[in-house]
């Protein structure tokens, strides 16, 4: 079951929701700038998110079947559109970069998502991840949507990219400061965010990720299913053997 549209809506335009957005949007912008001459898409409740990239070419945000769909902008041509969860009207290699925020987190098939992903980004296209982390206070405390669904933790999401094609580039974290609504504390959580980086990275209530397709596949490899999980893993080949002749 996805969050509602209208939760994210709400919560997004609370004091609390907004300077969450601004501590993530400040790890964006490192990234990606303003997104200069690029085709972005987010998926899942990326619209927040999307806005800061004015120098995009364009920007689109994918909504799920299960969460509904808002217009955005408020100003312009609408830009957002509802989809299914792993089948996307988007061409293949079509779109620079991928945002996904509250989307991972509630998939009911995240592999399936990913290869979604991996199909519409072009050959040298990017995908940042913005998951809820299981290590984090955001996770646990359920007056935000980052504590919906299923949180990651690192490893986690490295297996999912590699079984994905994707190659882990840059890994960070924010949301340092507990998720509560005192004015006091949200006038103090950039200092926490400045703190949470240096003194305890590991516990931040996001996990955020960029990574890049992965075009090669290993050469001589076999698939075999593991026998504990039954999920596919690369087996090494098998060594060449000398055939003796006849004389």
């Amino acid at each position: 079951m996805r969050t509602d549209i209208l939760d994210f809506h709400e919560f997004y335009g609370s004091p609390l929701g907004a300077v969450a957005r601004e501590c993530i949007r400040a790890r964006l912008k490192e990234v990606w700038g303003d997104g200069a001459g690029l085709a972005i898409a987010g998926f899942g409740y990326a619209n927040p998110y999307l806005e800061q990239f004015s120098g995009a070419q364009s920007r689109f945000a994918l909504a799920p079947g299960g969460q509904g769909v808002i217009r955005w902008p408020q100003i312009g041509g609408n830009a957002a559109s509802l989809v299914s969860e792993n089948e996307w009207p988007i061409p293949d290699a079509s779109i620079d970069r991928m945002l996904i925020v509250h989307g991972l987190e509630e998939a009911p098939a995240p592999q399936r998502l990913m290869r979604e992903v991996w199909r519409v980004l072009k050959d040298d296209g990017r995908v940042v991840i913005i998951a809820s982390h299981r290590r984090g206070l955001w996770s646990v405390i359920d007056t935000t949507p980052f504590a919906a669904g299923r949180p990651y933790l690192k490893r986690r999401l490295q297996v999912l990219l590699r079984d994905a094609m994707f190659q882990p580039l840059v890994w960070d974290t924010a949301l340092f400061f507990p998720p509560l609504r005192s004015r006091l504390l949200l006038r103090t959580a950039r200092a926490w965010e400045r703190a949470g980086a240096r003194l305890w990275p590991g516990l931040g209530g996001v996990l955020m990720l960029e990574a890049e397709k992965n075009l090669l596949r290993p050469v001589g490899l076999m698939r075999r299913a593991d026998a504990r999980t039954g999920r596919p893993v690369l087996a090494a080949p098998q060594p060449l053997r000398r055939i003796k002749r006849a004389d």
